[in-house]
């Protein structure tokens, strides 16, 4: 702009020095009429006027277009300033063909690239193989056209391979012809935002599911109490007239049988408790020094009023007797089960083993029952929640044992297993850790576990 103003400034000059000679060249050749002097003088007077006039308004024109040139200028610096700067979001341009033309701040923290690695080089360096395969980089930019501005959600990748969830929104830019010269994009890391919403959608979904599980037990229970609570009841009434001294042997058979269904009974209040606070997701584990013979006595004692006429719990130890550290708690719910389980499904008059196994590092258990054993089609669904095998459906039960015992296990970072034969027997089997008293301690000694029913969703890739 300076060098047209001076231009125009110096061809202004030439003109009005080649008129004002020109006037004086025709001054002279007038002569010395006094009429047309100053008719010459006043035209004269009007063409200096006009050309000052328009030589002012073309000065002021050059001047406003000058500041505005440096008005906008400045603005662009400051918006490219602005752009380049901001770190929460990658601001760039992409050129007809789909390369990247510019790079800020924010596009390098997000996706990894330095502004010289990558631009000219095309956007499909931040999508995923199978989306590139599938032409999602040009169907977008093409979409982008076509509605004027496209925005989507997607997984994207980083220079390093890692993966991120975005926000991408696409404009098209266009000149003042109307021709195409590239697109603005702008992308936006909402991963955490993401995770947070599939947090708060998964704690809705555990929430149904308990809400859920906690009708089906009630209702459940309400049936499972019926049978349990009648035998009680007769029980009790034929115990008010066995009074007399021959009358023992009967007086005790219905105590026994009173005893065995008030077991059913808690046995059915402790697993709904046990998956209520499961399915809560916090349960602690206390690890303790543990007199592992003496314990076992305990919970086969514990257990023992739920044995039909006849049946014996026998325990046997391998290895040397020794003190280990493990939650006590846990294990006594773990052992509890599966004997309550050995007990109800086996005859009068059969033999329930249980066989702890002293290891380095692990400790092993195995009940063993002569019950009725688990058809094998019903084998693979034996530790869902709520599942009864098929031969099991006239014994009282709740169908949650066998889960909780497996979550319990695996929050003591344990195995179980089993094998079975209808008509002969099963045969559970519980693997955990343990160490020695004065051992130190693992990463799950005195710490609390967090259970999740659901897993987090994962990136594709």
């Amino acid at each position: 702009m300076p060098r047209f103003r001076r231009i125009f400034i110096i061809l202004f000059t030439v003109i009005m020095t080649g008129l004002f000679l020109a006037v004086i060249f025709m001054w002279r050749q007038i002569g010395a009429e006094e009429g047309t002097r100053k008719a010459y003088i006043y035209l004269l007077s009007i063409i200096f006027a006009l050309l000052i006039t328009l030589f002012a308004i073309v000065l002021y024109n050059f001047d406003q277009r000058k500041r505005a040139e440096r008005r906008y200028r400045e603005s662009e610096t400051k918006f490219s300033l602005l752009v380049r700067n901001v770190r929460d979001l990658a601001i760039f341009m992409v050129d007809p063909a789909g390369c990247v033309m510019s790079w800020n701040q924010g596009a390098e923290r997000i996706k990894g690239y330095k502004e010289e690695e990558i631009v000219g080089k095309p956007i499909d360096a931040f999508y995923l193989p199978d989306d590139v395969e599938r032409g999602e980089p040009a169907t977008n930019l093409r979409r982008a056209r076509e509605e004027g501005r496209y925005e989507s959600l997607g997984w994207r990748r980083r220079k390093d391979g890692s993966l991120f969830f975005a926000d991408v929104l696409i404009t098209p830019l266009y000149d003042d012809q109307g021709r195409l010269r590239g697109y603005a994009k702008i992308t936006r890391d909402i991963t955490e935002k993401k995770k947070a919403e599939e947090d708060v959608q998964r704690a809705f979904q555990r929430e149904h599911e308990l809400n859920e599980m906690k009708s089906r037990f009630v209702s459940m229970a309400s049936h499972e109490f019926k049978t349990p609570l009648s035998v009680i009841l007769s029980s009790a009434s034929l115990l008010e007239k066995y009074q007399g001294p021959g009358d023992a042997d009967k007086r005790e058979r219905h105590l026994q049988r009173i005893k065995s269904n008030v077991s059913n009974l808690r046995q059915i209040l402790n697993d709904f408790l046990s998956v209520e606070q499961l399915e809560k997701g916090i349960v602690p584990i206390a690890p303790s020094v543990l007199d592992l013979p003496l314990f076992l006595k305990g919970v086969i004692q514990n257990v023992s009023d739920m044995c039909k006429s006849g049946q014996r719990i026998e325990l046997r130890l391998d290895g040397p007797e020794r003190k280990m550290v493990l939650d006590v708690h846990l294990l006594e719910n773990i052992l509890i089960n599966l004997l309550s389980n050995a007990i109800k499904y086996s005859g009068e008059d059969s033999l329930v083993e249980v066989i702890a196994r002293f290891e380095q590092g692990s400790l092993s258990i195995a009940i063993k029952d002569s019950g009725i054993g688990i058809p094998e089609a019903d084998q693979p669904r034996l530790f869902e929640e709520f599942f009864r095998a098929g031969n099991a459906t006239s014994v009282s039960g709740t169908g949650l044992g066998l889960s909780i015992v497996r979550k319990y296990v695996h929050l003591m970072e344990g195995t179980i297993g089993f094998t079975s034969v209808p008509g002969i027997g099963s045969e559970f089997m519980v693997t955990v850790p343990s160490r020695l008293p004065g051992e130190e301690e693992t990463s799950t000694d005195h710490i609390t576990h967090q259970v999740s029913s659901s897993r987090r969703s994962q990136p594709p890739g």
